[in-house]
């Protein structure tokens, strides 16, 4: 048995038709978020529900809707668009701003239910949350184990569920990835996938850096500190369920279903160099660099790239002028560096690196 997730660059009229290459038998959920971008510039749906609820305009309405009339038009799917668009704009400033922003989901799931001739499954019905916000796991995994029966393939959105309050609750931003993990735990899948627009877990982001590796396997504990140091892979909350059962995750594009991918296992990854991620913060860039290197050699590449991008370096931990770039702090913990700079240094860094070790 196996549960998919496809992010919301899959869920769109020119891609929509790519999943039928993915979905066999032996998938019994799919969760899906909501239509994601078409092209670099456009505006996700999730933005733009936010948007609508606080500004509750019929341009705004209208681009959100196009979106789901491209994407049942251009694959043909038989569904009352029109219906579904009516009745969740109906519902979409009446309640929260959670609940407005989760109808992206609900209408993702109920296009794709269609799509695939497979049952629609209601998140708000089975993942639930209690009155603190937080997921009840029990009561949600039993919902979720009797709605899941037979010989059928079910979609359920990503991303929310509903409170005791009685409206909806969502996760964090990226949380379909959560909603994919819990319902793998909850139907004791054998595999979680979870299907991106890249080749699994790259060690850069490979907008920012050219020619970059992918990590072909790594652990739970690996893919969670990679989450959480900023690669935009896996939501960190999605490795906890699956890895309390055993489940691996299979991370792959979805473009290139039998291309590269990254299997999250209890076995560690083989790559020294697992991961370079950057975040802006107040105008300063931390980069955090994870590996399984010896801390002393991982301080003699970093010094090394250092040397090479300032001229000199004195002691680490105070601001300095260099020629190219401000080094404001450095520290070392166990396979994790952690850089803050005034520039981005991500591309650099991961060619040093990888030319030097």
């Amino acid at each position: 048995m196996i549960t998919a997730k496809f992010g919301g660059t899959a869920i769109t009229a020119g891609n929509l038709m790519r999943l039928k290459e993915i979905v066999t038998p032996f998938h019994k959920c799919i969760v899906v978020s909501a239509v994601g971008k078409e092209y670099q510039t456009d505006t996700k749906t999730t933005d733009l529900l936010i948007s609508y609820y606080h500004n509750p305009s019929k341009d705004i309405w209208c681009k959100i809707a196009d979106k789901y009339r491209r994407l049942v038009k251009v694959n043909a799917i038989d569904v009352d668009i029109d219906a579904l668009l009516a009745d969740a704009r109906s519902r979409a400033t009446l309640y929260s701003l959670q609940y407005c922003a989760s109808l992206g989901e609900e209408l993702s799931a109920r296009v794709v239910a269609a799509f695939f001739q497979a049952q629609f499954l209601e998140a708000e019905q089975v993942v639930r949350f209690n009155s603190d916000g937080n997921l009840n796991v029990e009561e949600t995994y039993s919902n979720i184990r009797q709605s899941v029966q037979g010989a059928h393939l079910y979609v359920m959105g990503g991303f929310y569920g509903g409170c005791a309050t009685g409206v909806r609750q969502t996760f964090s931003r990226g949380g379909s990835d959560v909603s994919g993990a819990i319902v793998a735990a909850a139907t004791d899948s054998t595999l979680y996938e979870n299907w991106t627009d890249v080749c699994g877990v790259c060690v850069a982001n490979p907008v920012a850096v050219s020619d970059v590796a992918t990590v072909l396997q790594m652990s739970y504990g690996e893919m969670y500190l990679l989450s959480l140091a900023g690669a935009e892979v896996l939501h960190p909350d999605a490795v906890a369920p699956v890895e309390s059962k055993g489940i691996p995750i299979k991370i792959g594009n979805f473009m290139q279903p039998h291309g590269k991918s990254t299997l999250v296992s209890h076995c560690p990854s083989r790559s020294k160099l697992l991961s370079i991620a950057e975040t802006v913060t107040g105008g300063r860039v931390v980069t955090t660099v994870l590996h399984s290197y010896p801390n002393w050699k991982m301080a003699r590449l970093i010094s090394r790239f250092l040397r090479q991008n300032t001229g000199k370096i004195d002691y680490f931990g105070k601001s300095m002028e260099v020629s190219s770039l401000k080094l404001y702090n450095i520290e070392f913990n166990d396979n994790v560096v952690r850089l803050t700079t005034d520039v981005s240094i991500i591309n650099s860094l991961y060619k040093s690196i990888c030319e030097t070790r």
